[in-house]
């Protein structure tokens, strides 16, 4: 679970609370991921899509996959870079994160969902909020050297 070949106790705090956050960012987008995995005809209902049609179903379902795997793939490739004591990468990899998954998901959400209220846009900040922290504490000690 834990950085391996790194004493994690030497580590500096931010790096600690980097890691920490990226666990828990994880753990919320492996989530939501497993959520679309589960109920992809749930995207019917957000972008108010007619359910009894063929050819919804099938887009719903292809929808699906693509978050599942939008959701699913950052938090592998951060605990990957942690676990290998790659923290600047791992911080780098919240940053793309942030801006591809998160932002871009509002931006969808605020341009395509029908209705949209800003509870729609705002629902994503919960998710933003542990990315951004980790991000910054990875960054943060980048020039700095990590044993």
């Amino acid at each position: 679970m834990f950085p391996k070949n790194l004493n994690y106790e030497s580590l500096p705090k931010s790096i600690k609370i980097g890691i920490w956050a990226s666990y828990v960012s994880a753990f919320m987008l492996i989530g939501i991921g497993i959520f679309w995995l589960a109920f992809p005809l749930a995207a019917e209902g957000s972008f108010s899509i007619s359910a009894d049609t063929d050819a919804a179903i099938r887009f719903a379902k292809i929808l699906a996959i693509f978050k599942a795997i939008s959701d699913l793939l950052p938090p592998i490739f951060v605990i990957l870079a942690i676990h290998n004591g790659q923290f600047k990468l791992a911080g780098q990899f919240h940053i793309v994160t942030l801006v591809l998954v998160i932002i871009v998901d509002m931006i969808v959400w605020g341009s395509f969902v029908p209705n949209a209220s800003i509870l729609d846009i705002i629902q994503h900040i919960p998710f933003a909020i542990p990315i951004a922290i980790a991000a910054y504490a990875f960054l943060k000690n980048s020039k700095k050297e990590v044993q």
